[in-house]
């Protein structure tokens, strides 16, 4: 179906200039802007590359959309139906397995005028080959294949441009091909060859995901010409932190020709720093220390304001930089005890119980959240977790870094975020290659997000030691091969990702999520823990307190979208829950089975599909809520419940609390309930009594009474004093059934 290179690049030096549609121009992240406003200059000038975009199909040029996918670009001309509708997924597998050509040209006149010249693109999904004016373009590694989606890739432009229609083309090859020669390369099958390529693993599948492997120009691009010298980055890294004073360090990175005397100018309010020097050919660091006196802090949401202070940056001839920083510590505390070993964060030297869910990417197609649109969902999803009385959000290892709009989020509504790298559920290569490649990447994502006060803690992985140990991969392998996979997992998640964390950042790394699987008695002694044994192990809900670890950064229970959600990718005949419609959007493979037992557990099991839905999302409700009583009454030796999971990534069964369309469903109502900062929650003794707690997270003590309802009708209140920051007993074996319990305090 799709034309051979050769073929498209001759159709488009024939048809391009009649033949180009503009395409549509995207609102790109917060980072990127700071860099343009920055760097025009009569020394710099840099221009977006995000009109006159076509991509070829079947012998044909079309619009093209940038930052976009070309499944996006598909869709738009009607090549390609949605595949978020009935089973249209199936109908889309062929784009994964093609090759598409973008193109676009651009003027050289004014580049012509600087020594130096580059294409910048931020980020290409996956693998590219780039060619200018017919010929291969070299990136600054010295290929022409551009192999990684999670870092930029930058082209230096030949010294003499065409004056105009300078022809600009990108070649994108299929992942998958890719990902099964280098899997031959190996003397072992590894579980899953999507390893191979890194990419955003969601997009071959998973339990709440569809297969959509797409590729495209997802980030934006621009060409950066420049004389004498260049500021490439802006870093702030915080120092120092008293209560008298707050001392930040801002570095500025400057690619340099010759020797050049510069000044930088640091503004912030009233304060106005200079500081001189002198760079010299290749590259150099420049950098001031900036002193705030009686700095406000910054707090998580619940514990106080999110102070931010904004420094004006000025570098000679060049224009304004911006950065952002707010004042406090974070700290991830594991200390051995006569239990196992404590998982806690302090921030500002306050030990916080973390609240909050696990982040996937949320939406199928990546270049979909650069848009209005996008950052209007991110937005609503964020303040979703803010209103939910969240402090923490987990971005999961299977996804992709979130672009500079989600951190800037994350900074101004008090949500810490613990950051894995991209890595997920599988066993990974490590031959010089991949390791190189996965350095850059990591370097790259720590320079870029060290910048954001909300970012809490570097992590390695998901279920990858989890998956070593549990999941019976071993069996594969000789011994010979499980030391050298062993051998390869330790280099990159015990030594290259903590080396890169550990050079250019100061947060906690923390190299696998979970540190034991659930089957493991130590996941509920030490370090994290992914508690499935509900759901996955098919236990009651009863179980969640005798299973609470010391941090619950994983567990959780599936429900349906609302039947709003369910009617946009539904036809009237498909709305019975064994549907073929239906069991395309329950992608776990005992989904309803597991449903079904917990209905008929706690409820009963509806006829209806309407019925279904609403019945679902109570069981999840009051599961989930359980578990978070459970993780917060059991302070604190448990310090933190990030329940599985927030969002989706299209309109699906699963286990979020906000369905693809932002409809909050049951659980998270209920989650706002649970994660308030002040709750009453029971533990229910063997006897048949009850023990009350309090549960505190205000920095303060507080006195109330709560009123007791029980089985019979009557009511009872019960005086307390609750210790700030702390779980506390409040009545100890109380003898009467409960059915309610109310609150009340002087806030």
């Amino acid at each position: 179906m799709q034309k051979n290179f050769e073929m498209l690049q001759k159709k488009c030096n024939n048809i391009l200039m009649r033949c180009f549609l503009t395409a549509s121009v995207r609102n790109f992240p917060l980072f990127f802007l700071i860099l343009f406003l920055g760097c025009q200059s009569k020394n710099v000038i840099e221009i977006d590359l995000h009109q006159n975009w076509s991509f070829a199909y079947e012998n044909q040029l079309y619009s093209a959309t940038i930052p976009g996918c070309i499944h996006t670009d598909l869709m738009n001309i009607g090549i390609i139906p949605d595949p978020f509708y009935r089973c249209n997924e199936d109908s889309v597998q062929w784009v994964s397995d093609s090759i598409w050509v973008y193109s676009t040209t651009f003027s050289g006149k004014e580049i012509n005028k600087f020594k130096h010249a580059e294409i910048v693109f931020s980020g290409l999904d996956t693998y590219a080959e780039v060619y200018l004016n017919g010929a291969q373009l070299l990136h600054t590694e010295g290929s022409n294949l551009c192999d990684n989606m999670f870092r930029p890739w930058r082209f230096p432009l030949p010294k003499a441009l065409k004056k105009k229609d300078n022809e600009l083309i990108i070649k994108f090859l299929p992942s998958k091909k890719i990902n099964q020669e280098k899997a031959k390369q190996l003397p072992y099958t590894l579980p899953d060859n999507r390893v191979f390529t890194r990419k955003a693993p969601y997009q071959s599948g998973w339990d709440w995901a569809p297969e959509l492997v797409t590729c495209g120009i997802y980030k934006p691009v621009k060409i950066v010409a420049w004389n004498d010298f260049y500021v490439e980055n802006i870093e702030c890294v915080q120092r120092d932190l008293t209560d008298d004073k707050g001392v930040i360090e801002i570095i500025a990175t400057i690619l340099s020709d010759k020797e050049v005397r510069v000044n930088m100018w640091v503004k912030e309010k009233g304060i106005k720093q200079k500081t001189e020097g002198v760079i010299y050919p290749g590259v150099n660091k420049i950098s001031q220390i900036i002193e705030i006196e009686n700095p406000e802090l910054w707090w998580p949401n619940g514990l106080g304001s999110q102070t931010l202070y904004d420094f004006n940056i000025h570098i000679s001839t060049h224009k304004l930089f911006k950065v952002r920083w707010g004042f406090r510590t974070i700290e991830l505390v594991q200390e051995k005890d006569d239990i196992g070993e404590s998982f806690y964060f302090k921030i500002n030297n306050i030990p916080v119980f973390m609240k909050g869910a696990n982040w996937i990417p949320a939406h199928s197609f990546v270049s979909e959240m650069s848009n209005e649109k996008g950052q209007a969902r991110y937005k609503h999803l964020l303040e979703s977790c803010k209103d939910a009385n969240m402090n923490m959000i987990r971005v999961w290892g299977g996804g992709i870094y979130e672009n500079d709009y989600f951190y800037n989020l994350c900074d101004e509504l008090g949500l810490l975020v613990w950051q894995d790298f991209m890595f997920a559920c599988a066993l990974y290569p490590a031959d010089s290659a991949f390791l190189y490649n996965v350095k850059k990447e990591a370097e790259f994502q720590v320079k870029r997000l060290s910048r954001y006060p909300c970012l809490a803690l570097w992590c390695g992985n998901n279920e990858v030691k989890n998956g070593w140990e549990d999941w019976g991969w071993q069996r594969n392998y000789t011994t010979e091969q499980r030391i050298e996979i062993g051998k390869n997992l330790h280099t990159l998640f015990n030594e290259l990702l903590p080396g890169v964390v550990q050079t250019n950042d100061n947060r906690p790394y923390h190299p696998s999520s979970p540190l034991w699987g659930w089957g493991h008695p130590e996941c509920l002694t030490e370090g994290d823990s992914h508690y499935w044994g509900v759901w996955w192990g098919e236990e009651p809900f009863e179980v969640w307190l005798p299973k609470t670890g010391r941090f619950m950064s994983e567990y959780g229970f599936q429900s349906y979208p609302q039947m709003s959600t369910i009617e946009l990718f539904t036809l009237p005949e498909d709305r019975y829950l064994e549907s073929p419609v239906m069991k395309n959007y329950q992608k776990h493979p005992r989904g309803v089975p597991i449903i079904n037992r917990a209905m008929e557990q706690y409820a009963y099991i509806p006829d209806s599909l309407e019925e279904y839905v609403k019945i679902s999302q109570e069981i999840q409700a009051y599961g989930i809520g359980k578990a978070i009583e459970a993780h917060r009454l059991k302070r604190p030796y448990c310090m933190g419940t990030l329940y599985w999971q927030l969002n989706d990534c299209w309109p699906v069964a699963s286990w979020s609390s906000i369905d693809f369309y932002g409809n909050w469903k049951l659980l998270h109502h209920t989650v706002k309930e649970k994660f308030a900062p002040v709750i009453v929650a029971t533990e229910e003794l063997e006897n048949g009594t009850t023990n009350i707690y309090v549960i505190n997270d205000l920095l303060h003590d507080i006195e109330g009474d709560i009123i007791v309802t029980h089985v019979d009708g009557t009511t009872a209140i019960i005086p307390f004093h609750a210790e700030a920051n702390s779980s506390t007993l409040v009545s100890i074996a109380y003898k009467k059934e409960i059915i309610q319990n109310v609150l009340q305090w002087d806030k």
